[in-house]
């Protein structure tokens, strides 16, 4: 699997690859936050410059999966960690954790964070298992949490994790 730096012109791949298990998430998130999993060309604008999205693609080429990465002190939050939901399984994500796990310790990190769904068990099973705790479990505490660096991504009943590097 090859990963690189994602232009904006990779955007609207990476917003096919997002929304591709956009069905998944509809019958346990708030309607409101289905903009963060249905996502269209205003998504793209407003994320493309507050995030760093890097984009995997098979050894045949083709696009599959997505990581975004934000540098916050000594942690990275991982906003946005997506397999296309037609090649899940594959330890696609698990390659894409670790990438993200060399480039926070090449700049000097702490930890990752991301936050998730309990219920999505399909995401939450596979982090556990790369070896993020749960950390948070509560809305209140998610969105304090270091100052409330959490704040603009926080949705609704989502939980926070965290990998200690």
């Amino acid at each position: 699997m090859k990963i690189k730096k994602a232009n904006y012109k990779d955007m609207s791949k990476i917003a096919r690859i997002i929304s591709s298990s956009a069905k998944w998430y509809e019958p346990i998130i708030d309607e409101k936050d289905m903009k963060e999993h249905e996502v269209d060309d205003s998504w793209i604008d407003k994320n493309y410059t507050r995030r760093d999205f890097y984009i995997a693609q098979d050894p045949s080429g083709e696009e599959i999966g997505t990581i975004s990465m934000q540098y916050f002190g000594n942690t990275t939050y991982l906003g946005y960690i997506y397999v296309h939901a037609e090649k899940t399984g594959n330890g696609y994500g698990k390659k894409l954790i670790k990438f993200a796990e060399e480039q926070a310790k090449e700049k000097g990190q702490e930890s990752l964070i991301l936050i998730a769904h309990p219920k999505a068990t399909w995401a939450t099973k596979a982090y556990e298992r790369y070896g993020f705790k749960k950390k948070f479990d509560s809305k209140e505490k998610v969105l304090n949490y270091k100052e409330g660096l959490l704040e603009p991504y926080y949705e609704e009943g989502f939980h926070l994790y965290e990998y200690r590097l």
